[in-house]
């Protein structure tokens, strides 16, 4: 879906950078640190939220992020699991 993927990249252009240049090297898309569990640092990160945020403030962040990247509205399943995995991790 051209569509999907044009907001997937314009994501990542915000978020993370060096995206492309992760790519270029070893064919993944992902940024090196979305390897392996999540720290808090890391899920603060992916969220968009300052250290310290409220619960109100992760479950607004995880439902803004998940209106944009969840599949059945033309995300990746990839990046919506790691949206989850870091609202978990947050919440505990």
């Amino acid at each position: 879906d051209p569509e999907g993927a044009a907001l997937l990249e314009a994501y990542l252009d915000r978020r993370f950078p060096a995206w492309r240049q992760a790519q270029q090297g070893d064919g993944d898309a992902r940024p090196d640190h979305w390897d392996g569990p999540l720290t808090r640092d890391q899920a603060y990160e992916i969220l968009g939220l300052a250290k310290g945020a409220s619960r109100e403030e992760v479950v607004a962040a995880h439902r803004g992020l998940m209106k944009k990247l969840h599949p059945d509205h033309g995300g990746s399943t990839a990046l919506a699991a790691r949206v989850n995995q870091a609202k978990d991790v947050l919440l505990g």
